[in-house]
């Protein structure tokens, strides 16, 4: 894989409190980027960094979900099986971190992971909240 320099918020979807929230994830994944590209990467280092994107993900489904049911927003049901699906795959990941013998490897993939579930989240599924919202609560 090419290595990555940094990346950015597929997306803003106008809501400034979650907008806020993607700009920390996205923050984070960067951090960890910059991390991935170190010689001699420590497992404890690496471990540090991915529970703090892992803790971040987390608080951030818990506001948005509390956002969407504030605004009742119907499509809540499915766009919370869908965090939970990530929450699985993080789990899942957290589980191969531990496995692994090849850190620089590791990193890569779960970046790849992250950038690419997050960035189809956002501009699919959390634009649909800001469509709800934005017609809804004027």
């Amino acid at each position: 894989m090419e290595k990555m320099n940094s990346l950015s918020v597929p997306m803003k979807i106008g809501i400034p409190c979650l907008d806020s929230q993607h700009e920390t994830l996205y923050q984070c994944l960067n951090e960890f980027i910059q991390l991935s590209q170190q010689k001699n990467l420590a497992l404890e280092t690496v471990k540090k960094h991915f529970s703090k994107i892992s803790n971040y993900t987390i608080t951030h489904f818990d506001d948005e979900e509390f956002f969407m049911r504030s605004c009742a927003y119907p499509e809540l049901d499915n766009h919370s099986l869908q965090h939970l699906a990530l929450r699985e795959l993080v789990g899942d990941l957290a589980a191969k971190l531990e496995e692994t013998d090849n850190l620089q490897a590791f990193c890569s993939e779960m970046v790849e992971v992250l950038k690419d579930w997050l960035n189809d989240h956002i501009c699919t599924q959390d634009a649909k909240i800001a469509a709800f919202y934005h017609s809804h609560h004027k």
